[in-house]
């Protein structure tokens, strides 16, 4: 398990063995193989949880990047592909702000706050906009768990609800403004046929527990439901109905599904397909991080 700094509410970080006999070993094998029994959805959501990646001790922390300079937050928010499920990439992209549990360090991908250690969109979308947003210096804020859909995110008694209320509590107290949230997911609601409907509401919701948090920025959303053989056609047509509502505080943001099975490994980004996803976030994000005249 990686090591985490231990980093008060609000506060920000600037600057016995076992032997098994062979028998034994046989034993623990075949069990391992067997389905684990009553295993709820509850729990494999737990399990999925405790799989994001914290701040390594070792990360540089924020401060000699920012330069004095005041800060605003993006916040990331979806499934495995604003994850760190992508393949990782064998081109450098340095290292950027990252805020996780309240302290700020420095990170490439895979990106504290995440699933997955492998290759993420967000490092290459930083670096195209040059680390700035309206004339700040971006620092990121990744809250991302694979395989979860649009309920285990907005309903009160989901887990994941508890663990992002934790997380924008966290950044609320650090009084940077969140400027922008990346919506990235889908996949798991074409998986479950979740009726357009639910899931536009689901939605709506979502954003509004946030607002009420104190987290009141434009959400840009990314139709993002490839995952062979589901058909996502009614998350796609929810995140429509949110766009065309006046003042809904939904933007329209990339259509990731354009990047089809050549970029692909199943439903996650090569790392050539995470690089093009960033490229169509790039495109939708640069009017609104260009300066204010």
């Amino acid at each position: 398990m990686t090591e985490q700094r231990k980093i008060p509410w609000g506060a920000v970080a600037i600057g016995g063995v076992a032997v098994l006999s062979c028998a034994g070993m046989l034993a623990a094998g075949v069990a391992m193989m067997r389905p684990a029994k009553n295993v709820t959805p509850q729990d494999q959501l737990a399990s999925r949880i405790q799989g994001i990646r914290g701040m390594p001790v070792t990360a540089p922390d924020c401060g000699p990047m920012l330069k004095g300079e005041q800060p605003v937050v993006v916040l990331v928010l979806g499934q495995s592909n604003a994850a760190n499920h992508a393949q990782p990439s064998r081109e450098p992209v340095p290292p950027m702000p990252v805020l996780h549990d309240g302290g700020c360090g420095l990170s490439s991908a895979p990106l504290p706050g995440a699933t997955g250690q492998g290759g993420s969109v967000w490092p290459w979308v930083h670096q195209a906009l040059k680390g700035r947003w309206q004339g700040h210096p971006i620092v990121w804020s990744v809250i991302a768990v694979d395989a979860t859909s649009i309920d285990e995110w907005a309903l009160p008694q989901s887990g994941l609800r508890q663990y992002w209320q934790m997380q924008a509590d966290r950044i609320k107290g650090t009084h940077w403004p969140v400027v922008a949230v990346l919506w990235q997911q889908g996949e798991a609601d074409a998986r479950d046929r979740t009726a357009m409907a639910d899931y536009r509401d689901g939605l709506a919701a979502l954003r509004a527990g946030f607002v009420a948090r104190g987290l009141d920025a434009p959400w840009w959303l990314a139709r993002s439901t490839y995952c062979p053989p589901h058909d996502g056609g009614q998350v796609r047509e929810a995140i429509r109905q949110l766009l065309v509502i006046p003042d809904s505080g939904f933007v329209e943001g990339p259509d990731t599904d354009t990047i089809g099975a050549e970029r692909r490994e199943g439903c996650h980004f090569t790392a050539e397909g995470a690089k093009a996803a960033a490229g169509l976030w790039v495109e939708r994000l640069k009017a609104g991080a260009a300066p204010k005249q």
